[in-house]
């Protein structure tokens, strides 16, 4: 375990729940080795992470983030963006290859996107904020097996991502993670399962279906594409911009 001024009270907080912050972890998972079990294991991790931080509401020296909803609401500038962008191009016409592949994907990942949205708000979102509001959810933020595992006990390297936010988020992180590997896995199963160690009821299932479904590779390297704030040239977006459309692979809503 390690700590700084600005976290001690925090890490000790968390040691007090039976987890540690560590520097590094000896043994990685690889790609190989990640299997159904692997992931069904990784959301036990998760669950049992919620269940021992629920609550938390002291300051210390760490006061916590508030998350929740923030997603979910750059998620829908995204759209705006990216709506934007394609009446743009319509009216000026394509100057090269990845406006060229903005007007063949656009419309069709944009329509993914606002179906998303759609489905988040269809399904008790509202509900969900007030729920994890009323019941102070702490989230970890990176959940994958290179930060989180548990050996005797719950080991956490990175504890900067740990927020106030539905727990659910935490869940769809991972799974993005997953998702964008191209791993052939029944996520319906996973998630819903993920939900009986939470407790929680259908409307978060299908919540975290929507927001693994929603095209975060392809909105990510659009509004990289629009502000230039990647030292690229045209051809790096281009290969940038194919390869999100692979990661982000179908829809599950």
């Amino acid at each position: 375990m390690y700590c700084n001024d600005v976290n001690d009270t925090f890490v000790k907080y968390l040691q007090s729940k039976g987890i540690y912050h560590v520097e590094n972890f000896s043994e990685k998972i690889k790609y190989k080795d990640i299997s159904v079990e692997t992931i069904k294991n990784q959301g036990y991790i998760i669950s049992e992470f919620h269940a021992r931080t629920l609550g938390y509401t002291g300051y210390m020296n760490k006061k916590l983030s508030n998350n929740i909803g923030r997603v979910v609401e750059q998620y829908k500038v995204n759209i705006k963006k990216l709506n934007r962008d394609l009446k743009k191009i319509n009216q000026n016409g394509a100057d090269n290859e990845l406006d060229k592949i903005l007007l063949k994907n656009g419309e069709l990942y944009l329509e993914r996107a606002q179906k998303c949205i759609e489905k988040i708000y269809i399904n008790d979102y509202i509900d969900l904020i007030m729920r994890s509001t009323k019941r102070v959810e702490m989230c970890i933020g990176n959940t994958y097996f290179n930060n989180l595992r548990k050996l005797q006990n719950i080991e956490v390297k990175d504890i900067e991502g740990c927020c106030y936010n539905m727990v659910e988020m935490d869940f769809a992180y991972f799974l993005n993670k997953v998702k964008r590997k191209g791993l052939e896995i029944d996520f319906y199963s996973l998630i819903n399962e993920f939900c009986s160690l939470e407790d929680l009821d259908t409307s978060s299932a299908k919540f975290i279906l929507a927001i693994i479904s929603y095209p975060y590779a392809f909105m990510k390297w659009c509004s990289k594409y629009r502000d230039k704030n990647e030292n690229f040239d045209e051809k790096e977006y281009y290969l940038k911009l194919q390869k999100a459309i692979k990661e982000d692979g179908n829809s599950l809503v």
